[in-house]
């Protein structure tokens, strides 16, 4: 998580962002997956010719940064808090070990969805007027 955009509260892994405030940006490397446990986030891609395109919003009970875990791309989108969020982030390592406990053809399939997803994400970031 952004040290400076998100405020550290009790807990190793839970922290609040205010509302804009950017939990990662497309292309960064992967640090961990997260959980929104309050708020909302958007998933921002940008367009070829520099614009911004929401793709996506996850709200609380919702994941999001796990594709780039799975495929081990860098991030396709930009994280941004739409409205001010709690997120619990879950760490490569741990996310890693569970992926690597689950059955081969279960890590393929994941893999595989995360290639199908960016090509998607992509596709409609294009598109998008």
């Amino acid at each position: 998580m952004s040290q400076s955009e998100g405020v550290r509260s009790p807990g190793p892994n839970r922290a609040e962002f205010p509302e804009g405030a950017v939990v990662f940006r497309e292309g960064d490397a992967a640090d961990g997956v997260y959980l929104v446990e309050s708020g909302l986030v958007d998933m921002i891609v940008r367009r070829p010719d520099g614009s911004e395109t929401v793709i996506g919003t996850v709200g609380a009970g919702e994941v999001f940064g796990e594709m780039a875990l799975i495929d081990g791309h860098p991030r396709m989108a930009t994280a941004r808090v739409a409205m001010e969020a709690t997120l619990v982030r879950v760490s490569n390592e741990a996310f890693r070990t569970q992926l690597k406990s689950a059955s081969p053809v279960i890590a393929r399939v994941l893999r595989q969805m995360a290639h199908r997803l960016r090509t998607l994400a992509q596709d409609l970031a294009n598109r998008a007027e």
